[in-house]
């Protein structure tokens, strides 16, 4: 009987031991299925020419260390070189044409002067004799008594055949003066006209050469970011196909890790979650990033990261954008590990274990869409700064001098104000730009190339409804440090009028007269890419929807003081609207940033019934929006980044004479 019991005991001993040995085991093969592997990478540039050209020169070698618009590789284009050759020959024969043409002319019209000048001069040489002549006899018979009569007849010219000659040589005069006139008339007319046709093919070959010119100045590659030569794949003289890779180029630390979680393994891993990264090679090589996205599809593993490279492994990839400032090598083996580490109690995970759901890694934040935001309260942080004395309307980040460029609407005397701001919200210098007279209502600005700095006015009414020429300006300036001085200004209002007038048939051409016939157009956001500006427009709307109009060629605009038809174009409509219970947005600020457009919005007071605000992530490709961030009793008017990693600044005019505040919106990527 004991031995009975002793071995019941032993049994039930076994299967407790067991039974805790497949907790364990399960609760352990759960807690390590937050680390999995991946590959550190790098954003990688092809660079190509779009047509076909031979290398001229090659300037780097690959594993070079290059900087920021540094040249890389000189080309030369033969088809663009005998395209430039042919227009100016065409040039050249045209203008002698030009030339041979008029020169024939002049020769006929001093010929047939000489021939009038000739006929005159013998004509008038006829009736000076006759005219002699007729005096001489007048004199002769006025002294004769017996032929008295006869003088009386003669000094009265009646019937006198020299008399009907003068007069017949002066008919003949005239008759013969007058072909020759107006042939003189012709031929000099003919003269005036005979160089416009050929004026208007050397314009059109002079501005057709020109552009090509341009294009074959746009032959050589530059380095477009600071980074390493990956490979050079041609030689000096080589013919290169269009867009065949010509040279490749990265950055110098990697940028990203991609990583891949196993098909069988159990996941939490979603976009927006935070993970630590650490080098296989060397443990204390680490750093952190953050979850970017999560594939949709089996994929199946590199044969880097498989125990056995002869069997097949799959799962789900997962992209991780890292530090900058990290210390691992292009293509080096990383570990990847949540965080944040999440607590499960043992009942918790004793009923995932007998009672087992569904095993799937955290969904993929929503597309971008129209009506989705972002509810996470943990996304947005706000933290005012400072509070200063100005109308803060537009804002930007001046990296080399590691302050903040910020404009007031409202400025003492229109004077060009700036102010520059450092991190912490200090405002620690106003200057002025100089060269510029006047300038008010300034609403936006962006930076383009060469670091020069746009600025434009509202073009809106001030309250009394008048539009001054202060506030039409979109003007360039040059920025050395903390100094601006103007270079190009031009009256946006006017430019955008002219050019809407002569291209009323376009869609953004009856945008923009509808808004100045109604008064009610208002300018508040402008942003620079690849030498375009794009205007916002807060008001007024099409069909509901805000307005992004865009300039292309800026640049070429400013020198030729007007826009061609094909530089103004409707780029995109956006509608800042969450759902049908919130009120409807306007644009008081735009800002592309890392490939993405940041929209700040306000909301209409008068419909809204308060102050508010929003910022507004913008799918390009798209057009769609995303919310996410909104500020209760506070108007963003300025969007900048810069001053930290993946963190935009906010501006905010309170107005009616309340002082400007600071706020930091970190993006959650």
């Amino acid at each position: 009987m004991k031995n009975q019991t002793g071995t019941a005991w032993l049994l039930c001993i076994v299967w407790i031991t067991a039974f805790s040995a497949v907790v364990l085991i399960t609760l352990t093969c759960e807690q390590e299925s937050t680390g999995f592997h991946g590959i550190a990478e790098t954003r990688e540039i092809m660079i190509s020419s779009e047509s076909p050209v031979e290398i001229r020169r090659i300037n780097v070698v690959e594993g070079q260390s290059v900087l920021k618009g540094q040249m890389l590789v000189e080309l030369v284009s033969p088809e663009l070189t005998i395209r430039i050759n042919h227009i100016s020959h065409q040039l050249e024969q045209l203008r002698a044409q030009k030339g041979v043409n008029k020169g024939e002319i002049r020769s006929k019209i001093r010929q047939l002067k000489a021939e009038k000048a000739s006929r005159t001069s013998e004509i008038r040489n006829q009736i000076r004799q006759l005219e002699n002549q007729y005096n001489l006899n007048k004199e002769l018979t006025s002294g004769l008594k017996s032929i008295s009569g006869f003088g009386e007849i003669a000094q009265s010219g009646a019937s006198n055949p020299i008399t009907l000659k003068i007069e017949s040589l002066r008919q003949e005069l005239a008759l013969s003066v007058k072909p020759l006139n107006i042939q003189t008339e012709l031929l000099q007319k003919s003269l005036n006209a005979s160089g416009s046709p050929i004026k208007i093919q050397v314009r059109q070959l002079e501005k057709e050469l020109a552009l090509l010119k341009q294009e074959n100045g746009k032959l050589n590659i530059y380095a477009q970011i600071a980074g390493i030569i990956g490979s050079v794949n041609f030689k000096p003289r080589e013919k290169v196909a269009p867009f065949a890779p010509i040279v490749t180029l990265h950055t110098k630390n990697p940028s990203f890790v991609k990583g891949y979680i196993h098909e069988n393994v159990y996941t939490r891993m979603g976009v927006g979650k935070k993970v630590r990264i650490t080098s296989q090679a060397d443990s204390t090589s680490r750093t952190t990033g953050t979850v970017v996205g999560v594939g949709a599809r089996i994929v199946e593993y590199p044969v880097r990261l498989r125990k056995n490279p002869d069997i097949q492994a799959w799962g789900r990839e997962v992209v991780i954008r890292i530090l900058e400032s990290n210390q691992f090598i292009l293509g080096e083996k990383v570990s990847i590990c949540s965080s944040e580490q999440k607590t499960a109690t043992l009942l918790s995970r004793l009923k995932g274990i007998f009672l087992p759901g569904e095993t799937y890694a955290e969904s993929r934040s929503p597309e971008l869409s129209e009506t989705s935001e972002k509810k996470e309260p943990d996304l947005v942080s706000l933290t005012p700064l400072i509070t200063e004395e100005i109308e803060a309307s537009a804002l930007l980040w001046l990296e080399d001098i590691d302050r903040y460029m910020i404009l007031s609407d409202d400025t003492p005397g229109k004077k060009p104000l700036v102010f520059l701001m450092d991190k912490q919200g200090k405002i620690t210098k106003e200057t002025s730009i100089r060269g510029l007279g006047k300038i008010s209502d300034m609403e936006s600005a962006a930076i383009g190339d060469n670091g020069t700095v746009y600025i434009a006015s509202s073009l809106s009414r001030n309250k009394k409804g008048k539009l001054g020429k202060s506030r039409r300006l979109l003007i360039a300036a040059e920025r050395k440090g903390e100094n601006f001085k103007l270079i190009r200004k031009t009256d946006l209002y006017a430019l955008l009028k002219k050019s809407a007038n002569r291209n009323r048939n376009k869609d953004w051409a009856r945008f923009v007269l509808d808004g100045m016939k109604n008064r009610s157009v208002d300018i508040e956001g402008m942003f620079y890419h690849a030498g375009a500006l794009h205007l916002g427009f807060k008001s007024p709307f099409k069909s509901g929807d805000s307005v992004i109009l865009k300039i292309d060629r800026v640049e070429e605009m400013f020198r030729k003081g007007k826009p061609d038809d094909d530089q103004i174009s409707l780029w995109k409509t956006v509608s800042l609207k969450a759902d049908d219970a919130s009120p409807r947005e306007c644009i008081s600020d735009l800002f592309r940033y890392n490939g993405t457009l940041y929209i700040a919005g306000v909301s209409d007071e008068k419909s809204a019934g308060r102050k508010s605000g929003s910022i507004w992530q913008m799918d390009e490709h798209t057009g769609k929006v995303a919310r996410i961030a909104t500020f209760d009793g506070l108007r963003p008017e300025g969007i900048a980044a810069g001053g930290e990693a993946d963190t935009l600044t906010v501006s905010f005019d309170q107005g009616n004479g309340n002082p400007s505040q600071f706020a930091k919106v970190k993006l959650a990527l």
